[in-house]
């Protein structure tokens, strides 16, 4: 899996002390964290194309800050 640096498409929020992957859309450029991040919505397991690491002790991301993207494989 490859690991790369992106710049947030929107902002973020989320609760202190567990770390985050969200489910993601990279386009190439930007990264953009999909709705429905809830393990049984599939549509969004769907439609991703990566996952965003958000570490436990973030609690907001601004858009346009660098996040830790895992591309998944094809």
């Amino acid at each position: 899996m490859q690991i790369i640096q992106a710049h947030l498409a929107a902002p973020f929020k989320k609760a202190a002390g567990l770390t985050h992957f969200l489910k993601g859309y990279f386009d190439g450029k930007t990264v953009t964290a999909l709705h429905g991040q809830e393990s049984y919505r599939l549509s969004s397991f769907a439609k991703a194309n990566c996952l965003i690491k958000i570490d436990e002790e973030v609690t907001a991301c601004d858009k346009d800050e660098s996040v830790e993207v895992h591309l998944l494989p094809f």
